[in-house]
């Protein structure tokens, strides 16, 4: 089993990380909207541990199929699962996510993380960085190295 890594602060890093993708995947999303899907980059997941709220979470590529539905005068949307595979190939090709793959564990504002995603985002951070996309605010107390 890997060990759990706890990073203070990280929740915020990482949020800020995807907020710089998901103008992209709004945009992918508004272009593909007479398709029927829907891409959703991330998956949040709850579950009750020990008597405390944990909150899962999850970047991917997780498609959807949306069916609207008149019942009672009122529009209902209902949200198919397809797959985490484009479902039709003429789709554009989606915007990159560079949080794809990456799972973490959220505990209030910390990230509880194996090594192997801490140096994900560490990489990603510094790139980020050296853009000039991520604030030193964000990154204070983020391990780089």
């Amino acid at each position: 089993m890997a060990k759990t890594i706890r990073v203070r602060g990280g929740y915020e890093l990482v949020m800020g990380i995807y907020a710089h993708y998901r103008s992209r995947i709004y945009d992918y999303n508004t272009r593909i909207r007479d398709s029927g899907y829907y891409l959703k980059p991330v998956h949040m997941v709850y579950k009750d541990v020990e008597g405390r709220r944990v909150k899962y979470v999850y970047f991917g590529r997780y498609w959807y199929r949306i069916y609207k539905t008149k019942s009672e005068g009122k529009t209902r949307i209902k949200w198919i699962y397809v797959g985490r595979d484009k479902p039709e190939p003429e789709l554009p090709e989606p915007p990159i996510n560079p949080l794809e793959g990456i799972a973490i564990i959220v505990d209030g504002d910390d990230i509880l993380i194996d090594a192997r995603t801490l140096e994900a985002l560490s990489q990603l951070a510094k790139a980020l960085k050296q853009m000039g996309l991520i604030s030193d605010a964000l990154l204070k107390g983020f391990p780089l190295e």
